[in-house]
């Protein structure tokens, strides 16, 4: 029997286990109910495969060098069963470039295959679908094909596949493409103990070297540079991305672009990255403030830590760097009267006047922001670390208008402000206005958390600026850009800017800032996307996560939680378009709310966005680090953002009374960038509308019509046909439904 034809064998056992937990996740609140909290099911379960072995590990190895990737790929899979097996292996190849030579060696025998053209490829892919009602194959048709069949693997053996091949990335305006596809016949669907991924560019003039996957580490080499990935009992991998630019430079960067029709805006992504030419260079100095409270309702344990974290800076700062030291209860303490050179004699002495602090008395925010905006900090970068436990009690306490004094002091300084909030005490929504009118950002340390480890882990991120003040512009018109002003780079982190474009075409970026003292001014040159792109709902994705955070702190900083018509209609669209779970918009995901009910759907955001008038308190806090986390998370975490839903479905149905414990809370599924709904027993788009539903194109699931419509699908789009209940979905202005019965 063939591989393929042992695919379609389903295991009693692993059927009934399946059922089993089902049955587990659909009743568990009847057995274990939770005090507050809905029932949370991220993604709908994997399909179940019992196909008579088991992949081992993939090894994937790309070495480019001139644009010219050779790959080697490795696979091995073990015979589970209790037959031989007969291998009918297939290879999607690289839609783009030329494939000068392909093999495949099982078992130190080579195996004659068969290379196919994307047209014939498909006409293979429909035969197997349509003869094992498996659609998963679909999922990585439009590409070309190679086959190698009829090898025997024995019960219990194992067998490793190796293929080698060259191929020409794609290259534009300096900007490399490297996108290899690596779902297959074997691992579709299936967990595979071991992936790894190793990737090597060798050139002298690689000025960044990026990636959308997650987990990806990049690394700088004497050669070039190089990308690895290492991934245990994992889904397989469906492709691997990389991204570089053949130039060098003080910041390396790509731009990627999307526009899903012409008469819509485009979306773009800019990254950009340090690139250290000389390991040698002299470090930017720059100024430490650290402004500690020291009120009475820091004693304890914390205190102890927040000593332990200031010290922790002191002895990190460089002899090129200022710093100073501020303590404030009801009264403030200055420990010198400008900002002082780091010398070893002055951080012992330094370190001598913080074990001598205390704590006691009240909360002088005002005072405390006062003297530390009013020190001379020159033209060096500066940095602020305020860190409080508590509301201000002493002097101003609004928190609007100590956001004011503190703008009104911080004008023409540029003083950067990273605020640490000590326990849920803490005034969450002034912190935030601090840290967000000056380019910084904000940290919560819970009670159970220790405040060094935090403060620690901040620091020797931003221990060694690379680029100061950066400002972008663009050569066409950009809009929408998020962030509004960008943060300083630092080394190690990566510059993420995204926006929407309004016309397409060549464009060219110049980013500006300082560098080791310098002022420095890279071009980036590009072209605006006219259509869509293989990745561009991914890109669409990142500009609509930063912007449902932007929404939301807009929100938050009127003070009452309460929004205009625009920004609630905004926030819901961008919700249910995306997929983008918030904690006032979650109830989206609820199988019994309608996606057209737009009126019920506007009034409870509204009603749950009230939440953020509290500005103290356990879900105070746990609201402004989810939109924090909206607005600062990298490319990779966004497009991987699992743990972001869980952490706004954890705490949804304390926030919305109207969901109980006794609600399912399913998370939406992605397709193609794309979120689809559960509703009614099937999956909807978020956008979808009355009328859409009731025009629908009924097409049954491995119909001709069904086949026919795959041909025109792009690659990412093939997942709407995979599913495993029914499906609606639009494509050139029609709406359809797969039938899956």
């Amino acid at each position: 029997m063939e591989l393929l034809e042992v695919m379609n064998l389903k295991n009693f056992v692993g059927a009934l286990v399946f059922s089993t937990v089902l049955f587990f996740l659909l009743f568990q609140p009847l057995f274990f109910p939770r005090a507050a909290l809905a029932q949370i099911v991220l993604a709908p379960p994997p399909r179940v495969y019992d196909r008579g072995f088991e992949a081992l590990s993939l090894e994937l190895t790309i070495d480019v060098s001139d644009q010219r990737a050779k790959v080697h790929l490795r696979q091995t899979i073990k015979n589970t069963g209790n037959r031989n097996l007969e291998l009918d292996y297939l290879v999607p190849l690289p839609s783009n470039g030329a494939v000068s030579g392909l093999s495949l060696v099982a078992n130190g025998k080579e195996l004659s295959g068969e290379i196919h053209g994307k047209d014939e490829a498909f006409k293979i892919y429909q035969d197997i679908v349509s003869k094992l009602k498996d659609p998963a194959l679909l999922e990585f048709a439009g590409l070309g094909l190679f086959r190698v069949r009829a090898f025997p693997v024995a019960k219990g053996k194992s067998a490793s596949l190796d293929l080698t091949m060259d191929y020409l990335l794609p290259k534009d305006n300096g900007q490399v493409e490297l996108d290899f596809p690596l779902a297959n016949s074997l691992t579709q669907g299936l967990a595979v103990g071991s992936q790894i991924v190793s990737v090597r560019v060798k050139g002298q003039k690689i000025g960044g070297v990026f990636s959308l996957l997650d987990n990806v580490n990049v690394t700088k080499t004497a050669e070039g540079a190089r990308a690895d990935l290492s991934l245990k009992n994992s889904q397989a991998l469906s492709k691997f991305q990389l991204y570089y630019r053949e130039e060098s430079g003080p910041m390396g960067g790509v731009i990627l672009s999307h526009k899903p029709q012409k008469s819509e805006a485009g979306f773009f992504l800019f990254m950009a990255e340090p690139v250290e030419i000389d390991h040698k260079r002299e470090r930017l100095p720059k100024n430490v403030i650290f402004a500690l409270d020291t009120s009475g309702s820091m004693a304890g344990a914390k205190f102890r830590q927040a000593q332990d974290a200031l010290k922790f800076v002191l002895d990190r700062l460089e002899p090129e760097d200022r710093f100073n030291l501020i303590s404030f209860d009801s009264q403030v303490l200055v420990w010198k009267t400008e900002l002082t050179q780091m010398t070893q004699n002055n951080r012992t002495e330094a370190k001598s006047y913080v074990d001598a602090l205390f704590a006691e008395g009240g909360t002088n925010i005002e005072e405390a922001l006062n003297q530390s905006l009013s020190l001379n900090v020159g033209k060096d970068p500066t940095y602020l670390i305020f860190l409080t436990d508590g509301d201000a009690t002493v002097g101003e306490e609004n928190d609007f208008s100590l956001a004011r004094l503190a703008a009104k002091a911080n004008e023409g300084k540029d003083v950067r402000i990273f605020s640490f909030g000590v326990g849920h005490d803490v005034n969450a929504r002034l912190l935030e206005r601090l840290s967000g009118d000056s380019s910084g950002f904000s940290t919560y340390v819970h009670p159970d958390e220790n405040i060094e480890q935090k403060v620690a882990s901040f620091f020797s991120k931003i221990s060694d600026p690379m680029l100061v003040k950066p400002q972008l512009k663009s050569s066409l018109a950009i809009n929408r850009v998020l962030p509004e002003r960008l943060p300083d780079v630092f080394k190690g982190s990566q510059l993420v800017v995204v926006g929407r474009y309004p016309e397409a075409g060549k464009v060219s970026f110049t980013l500006t800032g300082t560098q080791d003292q310098d002022a420095v001014v890279t071009n980036y040159p590009s072209k605006f996307a006219d259509g869509p792109t293989e990745n561009g709902r991914q890109i669409a994705l990142i500009w609509a996560q930063r912007r449902v955070g932007q929404l939301i702190d807009e929100i938050d900083q009127k003070g009452q939680g309460h929004p205009d018509s625009d920004q609630l209609n905004e926030l819901v669209e961008l919700s249910k378009e995306f997929g983008i779970m918030t904690p006032y918009t979650s109830f989206l995901a609820l199988e019994d709310q309608a996606l057209t009910d737009t009126e019920n759907i506007l009034s409870r955001t509204e009603l749950n966005l009230s939440k953020l008038g509290d500005v103290s308190g356990d879900m105070a806090i746990r609201q402004r680090e989810y939109k924090s986390d909206l607005s600062t998370m990298s490319a990779q975490e966004t497009l991987t953002s699992a743990a972001l839903s869980q952490k706004c479905l954890d705490y949804s149905a304390i926030l919305d009374p109207m969901i109980d414990r006794h609600s399912r809370l399913i998370a939406p599924t992605m397709l193609d960038g794309q979120a689809f709904f559960q509703k009614e027993g099937r999956l909807v788009p978020g956008d979808v509308s009355e009328d859409d539903l009731k025009n629908l194109t009924v097409i049954k699931k491995f119909s001709q019509q069904y086949f026919d419509l795959a041909k025109k699908l792009s690659q990412g789009q093939m997942a709407f046909l995979t599913q495993a209940v029914p499906l609606v979905f639009k494509f050139e202005g029609q709406n359809f439904l797969i039938d899956v019965d």
